[in-house]
């Protein structure tokens, strides 16, 4: 081991011995400089040093004395102690102290050489493993940090599929703090049920040694009311002196899903409405024709037939006439979806008009046995076409009704936007699957509905340049949120 770069500091008041000492070290190499005090030692430390050679006895100290002092100064450094009178309890306390090495005058120059060599290369490892141990430091500050600000969902499951680490992220989704995400089984608490059993499959494909496993599924947010939020997962394995290990990362496509399905359904209603537009003017005028003649018919045979035989005869032509009426209001849905009417947008106070449907609307819940209730606590102003907002509640009050155990729900409140409007009902709630379709057009699941009501919806909030989502969570809650100013 060379001492070539070594930095080391003499400190002994026999100026013979340590000009000794300088010369057999700076062959090597070394940086040696002398101090003849113990004050003038330490001075020469503060300035940087790798191996102190120090006297026991100094004028102004004593050589164990001085050991901490230069610890202190360079943790990593290393001091010999030199001493011409050594005891078992003087380098007993010398070890004691920290000292590297006890070194008896007089000395062997070749002992002492290697003694030195030897100081200096621990200090040098010590330094070493001190550096590694500062990168290692920052390099796991540095993980932790890209950890924690990822935008990305991370998780480490044990075996069992127990949490055993969350990143923020996956706090931000759940809803849940992350101190609570710990020790809890993700797939029992976080899945929804119908996709447990892909996440479930997940594990068990890691388990059998497969490298990777891919899938998208669905995450509950427990907030205030349980949503779902779509995830695509990246599953991979290891196996660590802790135990098995499930590393899954997962991005939220949930915004995503939502735009294509938006864009999707924006495709689909341009197409529905062009055509609807054409197929409702040449059904209208036939319907029109069919609809006079009907009534002259049932003029010609009220006058011709008098009793029960004309109640006989005229029970079909109710029955035609109320299927024309229908007809007729399917056409006049149809011309409202394909050519809305332009907006006539002004300030309108939310709370007048859904009180309106309220007051309405109350009779035909109260004969369903379902009450209908406004919850609006002071006046919400916002730019609208009040008559349009009306048929907006009217077709979403009449829907909530439909499904309503006991209990709907219309509110409304202002925002720093705008407004929201909160439709919700104690119903049994909407099938997933059908959640995904709700503002397709001619897509229901009454058996005499056009599947236009909620496509008409969607059409009008959009107009407004606002948004609608609909969630279930014992039962359904539709909201609207409306802009201040409409576009």
């Amino acid at each position: 081991m060379t001492l070539s770069g070594a930095r080391i500091i003499v400190v002994d008041d026999q100026a013979d011995l340590a000009d000794n000492l300088q010369e057999l070290l700076e062959i090597d190499g070394a940086d040696v400089r002398l101090a003849n005090t113990a004050k003038q030692g330490l001075q020469l430390a503060a300035e940087g040093f790798d191996v102190a050679l120090v006297d026991v006895r100094l004028p102004d100290s004593t050589g164990l004395a001085l050991v901490p002092q230069l610890h202190a100064l360079d943790a990593a450094s290393a001091v010999v102690l030199i001493t011409g009178h050594a005891s078992i309890d003087d380098a007993i306390l010398a070890v004691r102290e920290g000292a590297y090495a006890y070194v008896l005058k007089p000395f062997d120059s070749h002992e002492l050489y290697n003694t030195v060599s030897r100081a200096y290369e621990q200090v040098q490892l010590g330094r070493r493993a001190a550096r590694l141990q500062r990168e290692l430091e920052r390099r796991e500050a540095e993980l932790s940090t890209m950890v924690d600000t990822v935008a990305a969902l991370l998780l480490v499951l044990d075996e069992e599929g127990v949490v055993i680490h969350a990143n923020p992220a996956v706090s931000a989704v759940t809803q849940a703090p992350l101190q609570d995400l710990v020790g809890r089984r993700w797939a029992d608490e976080f899945v929804p049920p119908g996709d447990r059993q892909a996440m479930l499959q997940a594990y068990r494909e890691l388990h059998a040694g497969q490298l990777g496993v891919s899938f998208e599924g669905r995450v509950l947010r427990r907030g205030r009311v349980v949503e779902e939020r779509v995830i695509r997962w990246r599953l991979a394995a290891a196996t660590a002196e802790t135990g098995f290990r499930i590393y899954a990362s997962g991005l939220d496509l949930t915004e995503v899903r939502t735009l294509e399905r938006r864009t999707a359904l924006a495709e689909k209603l341009a197409a529905v409405g062009t055509v609807s537009a054409g197929l409702a003017h040449e059904i209208r005028n036939p319907l029109n024709a069919a609809t006079l003649q009907l009534q002259l018919l049932e003029r010609r045979l009220s006058k011709l037939i008098d009793g029960e035989r004309a109640k006989s005869l005229l029970e079909p032509i109710e029955l035609v006439r109320g299927e024309l009426s229908r007809l007729s209001r399917l056409v006049t849905e149809f011309l409202v979806f394909a050519r809305p009417a332009a907006l006539q947008a002004r300030d309108t106070d939310l709370r007048d008009v859904l009180a309106q449907v309220v007051e309405l609307e109350r009779p035909v819940a109260h004969n369903r046995g379902v009450a209908l209730e406004l919850e609006a606590v002071a006046p919400v102003v916002v730019e609208a076409d009040g008559e349009r907002i009306k048929q907006i509640a009217f077709n979403l009050v009449r829907n909530a009704i439909e499904a309503a155990h006991t209990r709907v729900v219309l509110a409304v409140e202002a925002d720093g936007a705008g407004a929201r409007i909160h439709v919700r009902d104690d119903g049994p709630g909407i099938p997933h699957a059908d959640l995904q379709r709700i503002f397709e057009p001619f897509f229901t699941t009454k058996e005499s509905g056009t599947g236009l009501g909620m496509a008409i919806v969607h059409s009008l909030v959009e107009r407004h340049g606002g948004s609608i989502e609909v969630s279930c969570n014992g039962g359904t809650t539709v909201t609207i949120s409306l802009p201040r100013r409409v576009p």
